[in-house]
């Protein structure tokens, strides 16, 4: 049986050289291209959240269909329009219209849940069941639901996004770009509420259902190591494909992934398996690499009159920077400022900047101030002692001509 399974994922996962996207490091520029192998996925779009920025992206701009991501949406605008996540509420019979051939979380009509329980149906297992009640019980109809749904996209200045229902069923007017769905994921991942059960891998409802995140069966299923998955939005239709929104974390660095248009092939999760492989990728072949070090020496400038001959400039924090692996040995440090300190130099003065680079690109600069009172020879009392030798040289040679002038003047 192992076997066959192992065979199956072989299987997949080679049909996946049929697609290799090619995507710049788009807030990376000091990055090179990233050609990423075994990737089906038609949209993509990485964050690294450590730093802010787009690592990776692929056709993020473009309208599609999202299918079930369309519920990220459905559960920000219902836990914003809830006062007590542990009221208890029935689910209403209108909830169960046209839900055939669509995953549901299993409530039945009239059940006695929380919303907190809805809210739970809706993102872990994609419960459509779930999605409409909250829409019905938040704002009196789904189509009342789905006008704050696009208000809220207004909101968000997602230009690219309009929602025709809250479940994500395919429709021409029911779209997204994965760009439009970060701008929202930054903004309800910023809610606790939502983070708690974007988060979660399963949960217990009031009567008594288990939901499980739609991660979980497929990744038992096909041994698949999510563990570094922190949170998860699956979806899939026939227009959207199968599309995975999530958060992760790789020696210490949290990305967030998008994913959309992921081939369905008998149930297989090529859209998990998109999303490992291009962690993967990254945690392979990319990391935070110390640049400089504190305390590193990086150049000596000479001191006229003093003691001192050189100033030497050290770095004063450790700077790190999301780098290629290997990338750090190709760096170069070079001073730009003043060739020398004299005694017009002060404390906190300028004296000019550490600039690192990659190749031609500028990587870091920082400007390097003198941090010490420079102790400067004491030349006074020479010139003292060399004006009093001059002045009595003077004096001598004054009092020699008198003596020579009476002498003379005797005669």
């Amino acid at each position: 049986m192992n076997l066959l399974k192992n065979t199956i994922i072989i299987f997949f996962l080679a049909l996946g050289f049929l697609s290799n996207p090619i995507a710049k490091t788009i807030d990376y520029p000091y990055l090179e291209e990233v050609e990423i192998p075994n990737i089906q996925a038609k949209n993509i779009l990485l964050f690294n959240l450590n730093d802010n920025k787009i690592l990776y992206e692929k056709q993020a701009q473009e309208k599609i269909a999202i299918a079930s991501l369309t519920k990220i949406m459905t559960t920000i605008v219902a836990i914003e329009n809830i006062k007590n996540l542990e009221e208890i509420v029935k689910v209403p019979k209108e909830a169960f219209y046209n839900i055939s051939g669509y995953a549901i979380a299993g409530f039945k009509t009239n059940d006695e849940v929380t919303y907190k329980d809805l809210l739970y149906g809706t993102l872990l297992p994609s419960g459509i069941d779930a999605a409409q009640s909250l829409a019905i019980l938040t704002y009196g109809s789904i189509e009342n639901f789905v006008e704050k749904m696009n208000e809220m996209a207004t909101k968000l200045e997602m230009n690219n996004t309009h929602y025709n229902n809250p479940v994500g069923k395919d429709h021409e007017e029911n779209y997204s770009s994965l760009s439009d769905i970060a701008k929202l994921l930054f903004y309800a991942l910023k809610n606790e509420t939502f983070y708690e059960i974007y988060t979660s891998r399963n949960y217990l409802t009031l009567n008594n259902l288990e939901l499980n995140s739609t991660l979980v069966m497929p990744s038992l299923k096909y041994n698949l190591n999510i563990d570094n998955i922190i949170g998860s939005k699956s979806g899939f239709t026939k227009e959207a494909g199968l599309c995975l929104s999530s958060l992760a974390e790789f020696n210490g660095v949290k990305y967030l992934l998008i994913t959309a248009g992921s081939l369905y092939e008998n149930g297989f999760p090529n859209h998990i398996v998109d999303s490992l492989n291009i962690y993967n990728y990254f945690w392979n072949n990319y990391s935070y690499q110390m640049i400089l070090k504190k305390d590193d020496f990086i150049h000596s400038i000479k001191v006229l009159d003093s003691e001192k001959e050189y100033y030497d400039i050290k770095n004063k924090e450790n700077i790190e920077f999301y780098l290629k692996n290997g990338m750090v040995e190709e760096l170069s440090y070079v001073y730009n400022g003043i060739d020398y300190i004299d005694r017009k130099i002060k404390m906190n003065d300028k004296l000019g900047t550490i600039d690192v680079y990659y190749k031609d690109f500028l990587l870091y600069s920082y400007e390097v101030y003198l941090e010490e009172n420079i102790v400067y020879k004491n030349y006074y009392l020479v010139y003292v002692i060399i004006l009093l030798v001059i002045i009595s040289l003077f004096l001598i040679v004054i009092k020699i001509y008198n003596n020579l002038f009476k002498k003379y003047k005797n005669i």
